[in-house]
Order: structure tokens, then sequence, then C-alpha cells
């Protein structure tokens, strides 16, 4: 697990990049090691998040993964602290999410979800780290930073931005955007030309 230090730090800052996540995915042995990797990475889903997929969040003919404002859960963190009632981080965590192709089979196979505590979801990132060799400290919600930078550098709006990573306000997602090298690279050459 990340320090203490480590964690004060941006998710941002200790993103991967593809090569780094694509050697994260040598290290999955099951479904749900890809979960853990592929949600966040390629949907830009919170752990707490893969933590809690039922099958009624997915509408196939839509391909949308639509998380709800609330629903029952079991879960020892539900039960513990929230009443049996899970509910995202956030108002703007209700949201829905486009599934995109890489995690269509995932999701399929996933059935009524990960059911696993968000500790052990962390301790099988960290195993899966290990197995693949990848030097660079890193835990799952790096992966969503991942998601976000590719997002900012794909040309997506702030809001657009705020509304996918399920962020309340618009200054995370106006970070990520005005810190992307590769856009402010791509709108120069837009503007004195170049290839």
């Amino acid at each position: 697990m990340p320090s203490v230090r480590q964690r004060l730090r941006s998710a941002k800052a200790d993103a991967l990049t593809d090569v780094e996540a694509n050697m994260l995915l040598t290290g999955c042995r099951d479904w749900y090691d890809f979960a853990v990797v592929l949600l966040p990475w390629k949907m830009g889903v919170r752990i707490g998040e893969v933590q809690h997929i039922r099958a009624s969040w997915i509408d196939w003919d839509k391909m949308i993964m639509q998380l709800p404002s609330r629903q029952l859960c079991s879960c020892y963190e539900c039960r513990a602290w929230r009443n049996g009632i899970w509910s995202p981080k956030s108002e703007a965590g209700i949201r829905g999410l486009m599934i995109v192709e890489e995690v269509e089979g995932l999701l399929r196979e996933m059935g009524e979800g990960v059911n696993r505590s968000r500790q052990c979801l962390e301790s099988r990132f960290m195993r899966i780290r290990e197995r693949s060799g990848l030097l660079k400290p890193c835990y799952p919600h790096c992966l969503r930073a991942s998601f976000a930078i590719k997002m900012a550098e794909g040309g997506m709006s702030a809001p657009a931005l705020a509304y996918v990573m399920g962020w309340a306000g618009l200054r995370p997602a106006e970070f990520y955007i005005q810190s992307s090298m590769r856009r402010a690279h791509q709108e120069q050459k837009a503007i004195i030309g170049g290839e």
C-alpha cells in the first residue's frame, strides 16, 4: 500500500502510462483482477464503485452502466457505517457511463458483482502489481487518474469530464485539462501550424 506521504499527493501525479497499465494486466489472473484494473482505467470507476457494481446497473441495449443514487448492501462497510445502504461518494457520482469494448465481456461475466470488500480489492491490486513486475508505486485510484488524463488529452470539456468522473465541481476537471501538455501542444500546433 502507498505510504501516508504518497496518499497526500494527487493521484494525477501517480497516474500510469498506457504501457504501465498494460503491464499491470499481465499480473491479472481472474476476472476479479481484471475488474480491479480495467474498470478504473477504462471507465474511470472508483474502487468503491467497482466493489458495489450490480447487474441492475447495466443497460445492455444502451451500453450504459448507470450508477444508482443508493442501493441496499450487506457488505461489512455498508452494514457497519451506512445502515446497510450504499451510495456514491457524492450526488455527482450518480451517473451513466458508456460501457467500452475493453470491459464489456468482463461486465457480462460479473453477474451480480464483485462482492468483495474495498480492502480486499486494494490488496488484490497490490498483488497484481507485484506479479506484473511494475516497480512504480501505484494504487487503484491512480488508474482513475490515468483515465481522466486520457479524456483531458483527448479534448473532453471540463463539464463532461466532471460528469464522467463523478466530481461535484469543475475544479478537478479543469486541473486535469489545464495541465495536459499533449493538449497544449496540439492547440499550439493548430494555431501556428505544423505537423
